[in-house]
């Protein structure tokens, strides 16, 4: 039953936008599980350049890892989520938990809300980038598209993306390719225009 399954809000951005660190403490604030970015962990090991094949690993090891949290037991969730409703920013909303201007009211963000949470409570999971970001990367990189994540996304099982805008200051990285804000901006419209579409279909 929807009532029951994980209430699943996945953060998405160009990088250095804060994806991680917003998901660690929303993870923390809430008392709920996790997803990092497997892409990270991929690469630090990888020991060479990535190529355009090594997204369909990544991609593999993401869902993976998705699969594995958002299909387990997850004794997550409580009273104070009952009758909340999350729409998108700028738009009405009936809430009253303080959990909203966190993780929602910021006005660095776009949010894209496929699913109400209902009245019921429901396990909470936070992934960080997962299969959206995947398709985008594959996109904005190569041009091209990873049958894995496609496959993924037509049964999207997140109920809510929380986009976030690049940041001015840009932490270098030995994995982060993009240090213009220009180039950042450019990714977040991309992203901006892909869920602005979701919302019309």
């Amino acid at each position: 039953m929807t009532d029951h399954k994980p209430f699943i809000i996945t953060i998405v951005g160009p990088e250095s936008s804060g994806k991680t660190t917003l998901a660690r403490k929303l993870a923390a604030y809430l008392g709920c599980p996790w997803v990092p970015e497997y892409a990270r962990e991929y690469l630090e090991g990888l020991g060479r350049r990535y190529e355009e094949a090594d997204l369909k690993e990544i991609a593999a090891g993401q869902l993976e890892a998705i699969s594995r949290a958002s299909n387990g037991q997850l004794a997550v969730g409580s009273g104070q989520w009952a009758f909340c409703r999350f729409v998108p920013e700028g738009g009405e909303s009936e809430y009253g938990i303080g959990i909203w201007k966190f993780a929602i009211g910021s006005k660095r963000c776009f949010v894209v809300s496929e699913e109400a949470f209902g009245a019921v409570e429901r396990p909470v999971l936070i992934v960080d980038s997962g299969m959206l970001s995947l398709r985008m990367w594959a996109r904005i990189k190569y041009g091209s598209e990873i049958p894995i994540v496609e496959t993924a996304l037509k049964e999207d099982i997140t109920s809510m993306y929380r986009l976030c805008r690049p940041l001015a200051i840009w932490e270098p990285d030995t994995l982060r390719e993009a240090p213009l804000l220009l180039d950042r901006a450019w990714i977040y419209n991309h992203y901006l225009a892909e869920l602005s579409a979701s919302l019309l279909t």
